[in-house]
């Protein structure tokens, strides 16, 4: 097999990988958090939102973003103990009618 047939080889493998969506190690490029999220509390009271981004093809990591009531946003660890009491208050709460 001579070079150029072995670059176009490895050129339609990355293409066909990106096509599916599998994420390719080492590609962190569109995680909105660092790698190294905060697990500093955050007071629920001064809460705005809370965004869960499960990991996949765009972030091999999963995320979540806090927006303080003040417009500040933080990534924090979802391995933290009180974003997990969080995240499980928010499942079992149901919509009051």
């Amino acid at each position: 097999m001579n070079t150029a047939t072995a670059v176009m080889t490895v050129i339609l493998l990355l293409c066909a990988l990106a096509a599916q969506g599998i994420p390719i190690p080492g590609t962190q490029g569109r995680c909105q958090c660092p790698e190294n999220p905060s697990s500093n509390f955050i007071a629920p009271r001064t809460m705005k939102n809370l965004q869960y981004i499960p990991k996949g093809s765009h972030c091999e990591r999963p995320e979540i973003i806090i927006t303080k009531k003040n417009g500040q946003k933080f990534c924090v660890s979802p391995d933290a103990k009180w974003v997990k009491m969080i995240i499980g208050s928010k499942k079992g709460s149901r919509p009051h009618n």
